[in-house]
This record gives C-alpha cells, sequence and structure tokens, in this order.
C-alpha cells in the first residue's frame, strides 16, 4: 500500500488512512491487534518517510529538521481556564494602591545570629528559639506568654484557612477552578473548618 493514500501531519508527527476500515467482527483479538500493529507500522514509516523528504541542517549529533505548523486541529482534553475571581485581599489591596513586592526566600535571625527562611521549617523568629518573651503592662497576671502565643498562632491559622475555603467557595461559584481542584473542594467544608463526611459526589463533579 503506497504512502501516497495516507494523510501526514508533520506539525504535529501524525498520519492517518481514511480509507482504511477494520472488521467489524474480527476472527480474535490476536488477529485484531497483529492488524492494528500491521497498520501503525505503514502510519510511522509514511511518517518517517515525510521527515527525512524535508531540508536538514547539519549536528554534531545528526540531522535536524524544521516541522512545518500543523494542520490539524486537535481537541483539548481541558477546557480553557477561566479567570478567578479576585479575593478580599486583592479587592482590598487594589482599592487602596497596594502592589505586592517580591520577598526574599531568607532573612537574617538576629535571635539565633544565622539567615533563616522566611517560611516553613526551621524559619525565623521561630517559637522554639525565643527563650524569654517581655512581659507587657496588658498580660493577665499568672498567664503564659508561651501559650498565648501558641493561642494566637493558631487562631491566625484557622482565619486563614476561613478565607482560603471562602474563596474557593467564590471561585466555584464562578465556574473557575480546573477539575481536579473543583473535585477536591467539594470535598471540604466550605462554611467552615469543622470537617464533615463527605457526601456523595454527583456524575458531573466526577468527570474530567
Amino acid at each position: 500500500m503506497g504512502a501516497e493514500k495516507y494523510e501526514v501531519d508533520l506539525g504535529n508527527l501524525m498520519a492517518f488512512d481514511p480509507s482504511h476500515h477494520f472488521q467489524s467482527v474480527p476472527s480474535s483479538r490476536e488477529e485484531l491487534a497483529k492488524a492494528c500493529i500491521g497498520k501503525g507500522t505503514e502510519l510511522v514509516q509514511s511518517i518517517a518517510n515525510a521527515l527525512f523528504s524535508l531540508p536538514a541542517s547539519a549536528d554534531p549529533e545528526g540531522p535536524l529538521v524544521k516541522l512545518p505548523p500543523s494542520a490539524t486541529r486537535l481537541p483539548r482534553e481541558k477546557h480553557f481556564p477561566k479567570p478567578k475571581p479576585p479575593t478580599k485581599w486583592e479587592e482590598f489591596a487594589k482599592m487602596k494602591g497596594i502592589k505586592n513586592r517580591k520577598k526574599d526566600k531568607r532573612v537574617f535571625d538576629e535571635q539565633t545570629d544565622t539567615w533563616k527562611r522566611r517560611y516553613g521549617y526551621d524559619r525565623v523568629n521561630d517559637d522554639r528559639d525565643v527563650p524569654i518573651i517581655e512581659a507587657k503592662m496588658t498580660d493577665e497576671p499568672g498567664e503564659d506568654p508561651f501559650s498565648k502565643r501558641q493561642s494566637e498562632k493558631k487562631q491566625r491559622v484557622e482565619k486563614q484557612e476561613k478565607n482560603r475555603l471562602q474563596n474557593l467557595k467564590q471561585a466555584m461559584k464562578a465556574d473557575a477552578l480546573p477539575s481536579h481542584v473543583q473535585l477536591a473542594a467539594t470535598a471540604l467544608p466550605i462554611t467552615g473548618t469543622k470537617r464533615e463526611v463527605p457526601k456523595k459526589q454527583a456524575e458531573k463533579n466526577l468527570r474530567v
């Protein structure tokens, strides 16, 4: 069978035979697999023949060819992502004219006299590196400043998580999340921080 019967798209390194049809009822799976391998071999050979017909330039690793623009429009597996709605902080920053500035990942820690990470493990101003906390006039008598510091940190984390879930809920309403993120988000408690047993997902949320 001649290669002229194949349609070759070198831009996508793709070839197909529009006139070929497999038997509707193959004799066996082995025969069908053998026929597919044979047809695939012919198509790959047609792509190779078309590549070697292009003008090539010399290279130490071998000849190089420049592929032409693709001629076949392939369907997308995922839909085009929609722009996410701005978060409350982004709206506030835009209203106040606040611009984000990129911060250095490492900061000098005066407590340990070393350079440390700004966030994460072994970060700067880590509570475990604070041997003494200076008392304030507003502190309650007998209150443990270390426990108070941990409690305030826990409250900040819970507030940040609540804001994150609210932003996620807003993005879900606008249908601006990728499918895998949207599926994971449906199992999260959007209205609070207390985890609940996730309900059975609808079929439309399980589709990719």
